[in-house]
């Protein structure tokens, strides 16, 4: 009686299953690649604030360049006892009109790396208690990530200011979205509230 399973058999199927194995992982490669009409963005810059306080004097000398960096190095008032030098040369954005800068009505916000700043953005603080910020993504090493990438300090519970009322702060960006903005409170030093956008 002759074998059922002869060597050529055998070898057929082994040879079978590898052709199968090869087809699989190249077909795989080409699902895991972009499609060449998918658009893929840069993911937002983070920026860890070490550094959020009111400036309390004149920040006008303070100019950027066309490429999104101080053009001078300025040193920027926080108090009677403390300041914060900006280099020439250092990335970062201002918010605050000139108006508001001559009249110390901005704040800072700035990535240190130790006394250094790395990066910095100054905005304008409203009604002399708050700065308005970027709706908060996400929570990381107890910080608030907003969608422009700053990591800040927060309150254990966000006052939520919205038409309808919602069940936790989870269920309000569940159902908004991104509309709405963070109050980051001058007394505080914190985000305090969110305020929906939406109508």
């Amino acid at each position: 009686m002759r074998a059922l399973l002869s060597l050529r058999f055998v070898a057929a199927i082994v040879g079978l299953v590898l052709a199968f194995a090869v087809v699989r992982s190249v077909t795989a490669d080409d699902a895991a690649a972009p499609s060449p009409d998918v658009v893929t963005t840069d993911a937002v810059a983070p920026r860890v604030i070490n550094l959020a306080e009111r400036l309390d004097r004149d920040t006008s000398s303070l100019v950027m360049n066309d490429d999104g960096v101080a053009s001078m190095t300025a040193t920027l008032s926080i108090s009677d006892v403390r300041a914060v030098t900006i280099v020439e040369g250092t990335p970062g954005e201002i918010s605050c009109s000139l108006a508001q800068r001559r009249l110390g009505d901005c704040a800072i916000f700035a990535d240190l790396l130790g006394e250094a700043v790395v990066w910095f953005s100054l905005q304008p603080v409203v009604d002399d208690e708050y700065v308005v910020l970027p709706a908060v993504t996400s929570f990381e090493n107890d910080l608030a990530v907003l969608t422009n990438g700053m990591r800040l300090a927060h309150a254990e519970v966000f006052v939520r200011r919205c038409p309808e009322e919602f069940a936790s702060f989870t269920d309000m960006r569940d159902r908004v979205g991104s509309a709405f903005v963070s109050w980051w409170s001058v007394v505080d030093h914190e985000i305090t509230d969110v305020v929906c956008t939406t109508e």
